[in-house]
């Protein structure tokens, strides 16, 4: 008694194994799902990149305000400089023209106001990147204090 089977002798036309069609037909399902993650991966890669550049001028965005405050808007309406490597451009428009302060009890304050339509353009690499626009209240001190005593 054996125990161990004998294997059968193997038949040349009983063999199993691809043949040429279906590793053609297996390629295609391959070569098809492989152009989906490609593209797939393609978009999120340019998504990412234009998020990565809104977020930049954002920042550019944030610090340009926060500079323009800084300006004397009855004395200068356009200008350009440099944030991180961005050019901004800016130009203020007067949408209400100077007018006196008033103080809470009706008299003519210290200061003057106007209020403004700032234009700001972004510029990297002699491409723009983007424009913004935002309202912003401008005042000088036009008056002094004085008592009546003096």
């Amino acid at each position: 008694m054996n125990r161990f089977p004998q294997a059968p002798a193997l038949n040349p036309t009983k063999a199993r194994g691809f043949t040429l069609l279906e590793a053609i037909v297996a390629l295609v399902i391959f070569s098809m799902a492989a152009i989906g993650i490609y593209g797939w991966i393609n978009t999120n890669l340019i998504t990412l990149n234009r998020l990565a550049e809104v977020a930049a001028t954002e920042q550019v965005l944030n610090s340009s305000i926060e500079r323009l405050k800084l300006v004397d808007m009855s004395k200068e309406t356009n200008g350009r400089f440099n944030v991180n490597g961005y050019w901004v451009d800016w130009t203020a428009d007067l949408v209400e023209p100077w007018k006196n302060g008033v103080t809470a009890v009706g008299a003519v304050g210290l200061y003057d106001f106007a209020l403004l339509n700032i234009s700001l353009v972004f510029t990297k690499d002699n491409r723009t990147v983007g424009d913004y626009q935002y309202r912003h209240t401008s005042y000088k001190m036009v008056r002094e204090f004085k008592l009546e005593g003096d």
